[in-house]
């Protein structure tokens, strides 16, 4: 716009950054007349050009009293086929909500109805979207925060009803699900008259395996049972494990005064004037005043030290001085002895030492299914996979019991030389068993199947799937659609479709057919197709073989032997064997054995490079651009109000609040694309490390793309591919 079209807009009530948002449309080619009003602020400017700009009818939205934020939503929701506009009596956060929710074709009205604002629907939907019912557990009074550790519980498998009630605050409720998702006994701290920080300190101290019991009172603030917590903390470690090498040393000074005096003891005698007749020689006499005791260790060693060399100590006058000096336990007997025999030197001698408590055993689960099935075929001696025998999945049924939690144990108490106890740590207690398709008994140990199906089994998320077996797909039997999982133990014919959200495997061959799942593919024999016949998964497949068939992963492809075939993988592809003919792309790869053959098969592997990323990387750094144009411009404003304006003007001004908050607005959205901008940039920096590894032939008809660059084989063998610098580079393996 020359500047002579902007002033006549400035003298129309334009500011700057309205200018901007028309400068904006005008270079986009939009009808800018639309917008360009003074009634209109710059965001309501900001979503028309938008909705403009996506083709739009942006007339239902175009209204100065219509606030920008529903103008969002309004526009958003257009752009997705979701009408909102019968409920523009809706604030825009509930819009939001419930647009979002429209889209994964889940109902907030009722919620709405009864009164949920969007900061609760927000966490309705996300529960809701995991299949998660709140109903019982939640009301309209509960904050937004409290809805949300409901549903956190829920998800984790804990039973929030001991905590899904309004007399608890969110914070508070917070503490007794990461306690009841740690195994503890929440009990301790479940009464309403403990502040959340005191049920916090209580909950770390279960978590510790200290005894809480000395600290849980309502009399003692938070901080009053930190510090207790500590103390007992400190106690636990400075008389627990940090003491194992002390005690190691200690051992070893026995031992090396013991050899000494075994060796040198009885070659240092002097005579006294005081003389009492022993059996084998005569040593002099010595009461409590020759003794010295000193403690070490935190009271865990007492060492005695005696002043002179030679000498007898009765074990009456030695007991009567431990006595005195308040030692109770421990005492070595081999120890008094050798004092009492007058087999000692100078060094001083552990005459007592405690116990060291022991942590007790942590809690552990046992499964009641293996959890070692092996999803790997195994290679034979011809260097071939064989996959007759692979194991894919365990089948559980209804009720049956799937898992037990054992939970730690208590330790074993320990004492120091002055008798007194120390606390044992209890053991650890795992995390509820996170996952689907199972229940946790009332015992809150025993986990029981919901229904039959495959059992997995992934750290520590347990899943129970549906499952299904059948003997054979034809045209008898028609095509399969199944939610959860499918194991055919026999053939899938020609024309047949099988559909799935769980893990499909195929005992028999497939011809004709298509195969498709959200989860992994297992095929034990192969698939020969014709060139029409597709395999689809949303994660793995694994075959013995693949010949004129397109296979489709979101994980990783692995084959033993395949034949033109077209191949796309975001994974690894693997072929054990060979791989011959057609096209395999991957996003993550190739290890191959041979590739081509003999007669110059043209096959062709390509590192697809994630065009997706490079696309959004190229947008981000234009959408940083501009905004950070519109911070500019906004910086200016904002600068111009604050030396035109007092502080007392600009608190009353409804543009300043507006511009400073758009500041605010825009240098977050700017921090936060530059952090995105920084992950884009490592997807495609990893992409530089992406090879085609070939461990045998890779026969000449061979052509590895790596983005731009491209390479043919030569009947080479044993090599590497990969690009460097936008080359491509060959390293023999």
């Amino acid at each position: 716009m020359g500047n002579d079209v902007v002033d006549k807009l400035k003298k129309k009530g334009f500011l700057d950054i309205q200018l901007h948002q028309i400068q904006l449309g005008l270079s986009e080619g939009l009808p800018v007349e639309i917008y360009a009003n003074p009634a209109f602020d710059w965001f309501q400017m900001e979503e028309i050009r938008k909705g403009l700009k996506a083709k739009l009818d942006v007339s239902c939205y175009a209204k100065p009293e219509i606030p920008y934020e529903k103008m969002r939503q309004i526009r958003k929701g257009l752009q997705e086929g979701i009408d909102l506009l019968p409920y523009m009596d809706w604030n825009a956060g509930v819009l939001k909500e419930f647009r979002l929710a429209r889209l994964g074709d889940i109902d907030l009205s009722k919620y709405i109805k009864q009164g949920y604002d969007a900061q609760q629907l927000s966490e309705i939907r996300k529960a809701l979207e995991k299949g998660i019912d709140l109903d019982v557990h939640i009301e309209p009074e509960f904050r937004a925060a409290s809805i949300a550790e409901i549903r956190k519980g829920l998800e984790n498998g804990v039973d929030v009803s001991l905590y899904a009630k309004n007399t608890y605050s969110w914070r508070k409720m917070r503490e007794l699900r990461l306690g009841l998702e740690n195994q503890l006994d929440v009990s301790k701290y479940s009464s309403h008259f403990y502040d959340w920080e005191q049920m916090r300190e209580i909950r770390l101290g279960l978590k510790a395996g200290v005894d809480v019991d000395g600290y849980c009172l309502l009399r003692y603030s938070a901080s009053e049972m930190y510090k207790k917590r500590r103390e007992l903390l400190l106690q636990s470690h400075v008389n627990g494990a940090a003491f194992y090498k002390q005690m190691e040393e200690s051992i070893s000074n026995i031992l090396s005064s013991e050899d000494a005096l075994e060796t040198h003891g009885l070659h240092n005698r002097n005579k006294s004037k005081e003389i009492v007749q022993t059996n084998d020689s005569d040593k002099l006499l010595l009461g409590k005043e020759h003794l010295n005791l000193e403690f070490r260790a935190g009271n865990m060693e007492a060492y005695i030290t005696i002043g002179v060399p030679d000498g007898i100590v009765e074990r009456d006058v030695l007991m009567d001085f431990l006595k005195e000096k308040k030692v109770k336990s421990g005492i070595s007997d081999s120890a008094m002895e050798l004092i009492c025999k007058g087999e000692y030197g100078q060094s001083p001698i552990l005459i007592a030492q405690g116990k060291i408590p022991l942590k007790g055993e942590d809690g552990w689960y046992e499964f009641f299914f293996r959890t070692d099935v092996q999803k790997k075929p195994k290679v034979l001696e011809d260097g071939s996979a064989d996959y007759k025998d692979i194991e894919w999945f365990e089948v559980v049924k209804e009720g049956q019991k799937i898992a037990y939690y054992h939970s730690a144990k208590d330790g074993t108490d320990g004492y120091d030389v002055l008798g007194n106890v120390i606390k044992g740590r209890k053991g650890t207690e795992k995390r509820v068993l996170k996952g689907k398709g199972f229940r946790l008994e009332d015992d809150k140990k025993t986990y029981t199947a919901l229904y039959n199906g495959m059992i997995r089994l992934e750290d520590e998320d347990l899943s129970v799937v549906n499952h299904v077996e059948l003997d054979e797909i034809n045209m008898t039997t028609g095509n399969i659609f199944f939610d959860g999982s499918i194991h055919i133990r026999g053939n899938v014919s020609s024309g047949m479709t099988v559909k799935a959200t769980g893990d499909i495997v195929i005992d028999g061959n497939v011809e004709v057919a298509t195969i498709e799942t959200e989860g992994s593919v297992m095929l034990k024999k192969g698939m020969n197709s014709s060139g029409l016949g597709v395999v689809k998964a949303g994660k793995n497949v694994v075959s013995r073989f693949f010949e004129s068939t397109k296979i489709i992963a979101g994980g990783n492809i692995e084959v033993d032997k395949c034949l033109n075939s077209h191949l796309y993988a975001k994974g690894m592809i693997t072929a054990t064997r060979v791989l011959a003919g057609g096209i395999a792309s991957s996003e993550s790869g190739f290890y191959l054995n041979n590739v081509g053959n003999h007669a110059g098969l043209r096959t062709v592997l390509k590192v697809q490079i994630n065009e997706t990323a490079r696309n959004d990387y190229h947008n981000i750094l234009f959408n940083i651009k501009d905004v950070k144009r519109q911070l500019e411009v906004l910086n200016k404003t904002y600068n111009d109000l604050m030396e035109k304006y007092t502080a007392q003007e600009r608190s009353e001004m409804e543009l300043f609040q507006k511009v400073e908050n758009a500041v605010f607005v825009k240098q977050k959205q700017l921090d936060k694309m530059k952090e995105l901008e920084i992950q884009l940039k490592r997807i495609i920096d990893k992409e530089k490390l992406v090879s085609v590894v070939i461990s045998g032939n890779a026969y000449e008809g061979t052509v590895v793309e790596v983005g731009s660059g491209r390479w043919e084989a030569k009947n080479h063998y044993n090599v590497t591919i990969k690009q460097q610098n936008s080359e491509i580079s060959v390293y023999n393996n």
